[in-house]
């Protein structure tokens, strides 16, 4: 007998060959990512938080879900998770949010193999080494089930458009629903659709769609708002923080003010009439700096799909990508004018967007210029593999920290501490520890019997300054880069 029979029958093999097609190899490929970029990693500090909660979920029952509010979906999902699948919460979540990218890869792979089949091998590629999300996969987030749910409603409403079946648009406009519930910002996506309708309906059939896209989300907005115009419904403390971000009138208070602070502190006398203008279009430039950023070697075939294509024609292909980018655009605008801040990562929907364009712009890329084919792939592989492989030392004193806590430290009550994390690997609830930022607001609690102080290998001056305020060092605990983790007692 052969070793390989299979090779004396070409049909079954061709069967095999076909059944790997872009869209399995990347919900594959991503499942096998997320399982490398866990392995030996810590809980993010985001992740603890919805981990505790989940425990909390398991523990108290409905009762915890109605005290946390918005933030105990994903926890939910993970303690139903953990129930039935009989997982660690940990585990659980790992395998929530490994499931929830690979089907989001898996979407936007298909998407761009439905539109344009001869993108879709450059899709797989895009989707699985785009840097903008795949350091993230080691991490317990929201926002795992915010890009899948919204590509999923997206994804429903292109195929509604070729059907023009209502269950396509109804999956849809529930898909978007559902992740609302994990980032309220897939809100922004209901008026994308409409407007999509609003340009590009045909005349005969626009009422019919634009209607048909508008009324679910607008009979929700007018039975939300009888509610709390009758006092029956309270809005969450989140809406009402997108509200004021939304609020004109508020965004411009807080806006002048912070711009007079700014011109106080960093602007010579001739700059201050200009600080608005400086402030506002500085922080914008934010949005497109991480976006590029985040593309990494892609940037070249987006840069390229642009340079061959016109803006509106490349967009008109993938609608209704193009006013999703557009109205999450405007979300992350509002959000960074009114926290000033803007992190990496509510950047990243843009640039799943964007996976389908820079796919498109690659095959335009490598067809022009034939012999960057192998070190293009080669180099997106490279990046792929640098993004999910931790390359810097383990930081396993966090987890021996919490490990001889729970060992020597019955009550927790009095311990203060700086990582939430060590209080996790510690078995305690972390919404019951006092974790302070650093040592002198530590200091200023009068519970702190003991702290467990996270000190960088620079900075050495934290011992000294619990020794002079009456604490003695019990243990200590270090990683191969020299980072230490300090337990002290006081006196």
């Amino acid at each position: 007998m052969k070793a390989f029979p299979w090779i004396e029958r070409p049909g079954q093999l061709q069967v095999m060959v076909r059944m790997i097609n872009p869209t399995r190899a990347a919900f594959i490929g991503s499942l096998l990512l997320s399982f490398v970029a866990i392995q030996g990693q810590l809980v993010n500090r985001d992740g603890v938080l919805y981990l505790d909660i989940a425990r909390a979920i398991l523990e108290e029952g409905l009762r915890a879900v109605v005290h946390i509010g918005d933030l105990s979906f994903l926890p939910m999902l993970i303690a139903a998770v953990s129930v039935l699948s009989r997982l660690g919460l940990e585990s659980s979540a790992h395998l929530l949010n490994a499931l929830f990218l690979a089907g989001t890869c898996a979407l936007l792979v298909s998407w761009s193999k439905q539109q344009a089949p001869e993108t879709a091998w450059a899709a797989c590629l895009v989707v699985l080494a785009m840097p903008a999300y795949n350091h993230y996969r080691s991490d317990i987030l929201r926002e795992y089930g915010f890009w899948f749910f919204s590509i999923a409603g997206l994804w429903l409403a292109m195929c509604w458009l070729e059907t023009q079946r209502w269950r396509e648009l109804l999956l849809s406009q529930l898909a978007l629903a559902t992740a609302a519930l994990f980032r309220l910002e897939a809100i922004a996506f209901f008026p994308a659709l409409m407007l999509w309708q609003v340009f590009s309906a045909p005349d005969d059939q626009k009422s019919k769609r634009i209607i048909a896209t508008s009324a679910v989300p607008l009979s929700t907005v007018a039975l939300v708002t009888f509610f709390l115009a009758i006092g029956a419904l309270e809005l969450p403390d989140r809406a009402v923080y997108f509200l004021q971000a939304a609020n004109p009138i508020y965004k411009l208070r807080l806006f002048n003010e912070v711009a007079a602070r700014f011109a106080d502190a960093v602007l010579n006398k001739y700059s201050r009439e200009g600080a608005s203008y400086i402030l506002f279009f500085g922080l914008l430039t934010v949005i497109p700096m991480k976006f590029f950023s985040a593309l990494g070697i892609f940037v070249v075939p987006t840069v390229y799909q642009f340079l061959r294509q016109p803006v509106r024609e490349t967009f008109s292909r993938w609608q209704p990508l193009g006013w999703a980018f557009l109205f999450y655009l405007l979300v992350l605008a509002a959000f960074l004018t009114h926290q000033f801040f803007l992190s990496a990562r509510y950047v990243s929907m843009l640039n799943l967007l964007m996976v389908p364009v820079i796919a498109a712009g690659s095959t335009l890329f490598l067809k022009r210029y034939f012999r960057w084919r192998v070190p293009m792939v080669l180099l997106a592989l490279l990046v792929m593999l640098v993004d999910v492989v931790s390359w810097g030392p383990r930081k396993t004193h966090i987890i021996e920290t919490g490990q001889w806590l729970a060992k020597h430290v019955p009550d927790h009550s009095k311990v203060c501490m700086t990582n939430s994390r060590i209080a996790y690997y510690a078995g305690w609830p972390v919404k019951q520890m006092a974790i302070v930022d650093n040592l002198d607001n530590m200091l200023a609690l009068d519970r702190c019997g003991m702290v467990v102080l996270e000190i960088n290998q620079k900075d050495k001056k934290s011992a000294l300054s619990l020794s002079s305020q009456g604490f003695h060092e019990a243990a200590r605990f270090a990683n191969t880069a020299g980072d230490i983790v300090l337990v002290a007692v006081r006196d």
